[in-house]
């Protein structure tokens, strides 16, 4: 057996006299969820990973290789994950590489909430899509591929989308032109579209705004949902169910465009009642659209003119230009 599925094999034994079954209780997250992604605990000992697998006949060397444990600065063989919910993360093939692992809510602020295995041989964080190979038959059957932040976004969608939905999370804070790659090889993207499902925050936005560039030139529809702010979609189905998440990734979309034109033209918001403002936009604003492909243009277009207070004769001649300027930079 490989060494992630011994790991994983252990991880699921200590799950029952963990934290974790009541918190996912606690989020909408039965035994039925735990079993199905193979859910497991990761114990506070910090040793105790390492101990069982030196157990099963693995040398330390290919512990530490397997991104399990790493060495502390006392030179012992430390657990890489302690105190966390851990999932398994699989490639293409269903093999387990690698596991993403969630602190509890009582854990230090400081902790990072997620944490990613460590880049592996066989794990890089932007080659990767948590979720996918569980989404693989949702997304032959033609089902819309959903973009999440986090793991347990990604498992609050499918709960929610009840197939017509196939939800993948990233395992890093980028969306990769490698990932979009593999969805592509899933799925027909110009076909089925994405939908990105980030936070409904600031960073949540920005990171949208990012994704659209990467998406874009392999998709069709490209569409953000819009999730109220402060919110994402597993708290979202913590709080008001599944039913109000599926009615949110049905019904609150916006062009993922929309995103990309208002992150450069917020920069200027305080400042459009003045002309030097208006120019400043308009230039940032007209050199976003110019990037974009020729579907998104004219909404994008509109949008900028009424934005910034400026004609629709003007806000075209901005684009054009900055358009000329792209082809000959």
């Amino acid at each position: 057996m490989a060494i992630h599925d011994v790991a994983a094999r252990f991880y699921r034994g200590q799950l029952e006299r963990s934290w974790v079954p009541g918190y996912l209780t606690s989020r909408g997250l039965g035994p039925d969820v735990l079993r199905c992604w193979q859910v497991g605990y990761a114990p506070a000992s910090g040793h105790a990973l390492v101990r069982h697998l030196r157990s099963a006949g693995y040398p330390d060397s290919l512990i530490q290789t397997a991104g399990l444990a790493r060495l502390t600065r006392t030179g012992l063989l430390a657990d890489t994950f302690r105190d966390r919910a851990v999932l398994p993360i699989r490639d293409g093939q269903g093999r387990i590489v690698a596991f993403i692992g969630r602190v509890a809510n009582h854990a230090d602020p400081a902790r990072p909430k997620y944490m990613n295995s460590p880049s592996t041989p066989l794990y890089r964080k932007g080659e990767v899509l948590f979720g996918l190979w569980q989404a693989a038959a949702a997304l032959t059957a033609g089902a819309v591929p959903v973009i999440a932040e986090g793991p347990l976004d990604a498992i609050a969608i499918a709960i929610a989308g009840i197939g017509g939905y196939a939800p993948v999370a990233l395992c890093g804070t980028v969306l990769t032109a490698q990932q979009v790659a593999l969805l592509g090889d899933a799925c027909d993207l110009r076909a089925t579209g994405v939908l990105v499902a980030f936070d409904g925050d600031g960073g949540g936005h920005r990171a949208a705004a990012r994704a659209y560039h990467t998406l874009s030139p392999a998709c069709g529809l490209t569409a953000a949902v819009a999730l109220p702010a402060g919110s994402d979609p597993a708290q979202i189905l913590t709080d008001h169910g599944p039913d109000v998440l599926a009615t949110l990734l049905r019904q609150r979309l916006r062009p993922l465009a929309d995103l990309v034109l208002d992150a450069e033209v917020s920069a200027w918001s305080q400042r459009l009642r003045f002309a030097e403002g208006q120019v400043r936009a308009l230039r940032a604003g007209a050199a976003a659209i110019a990037a974009m492909p020729a579907r998104d243009v004219p909404r994008q277009v509109d949008r900028l003119a009424e934005r910034i207070g400026l004609d629709h004769a003007s806000v075209t001649e901005a684009v054009t230009d900055a358009l000329t300027s792209l082809m000959f930079s």
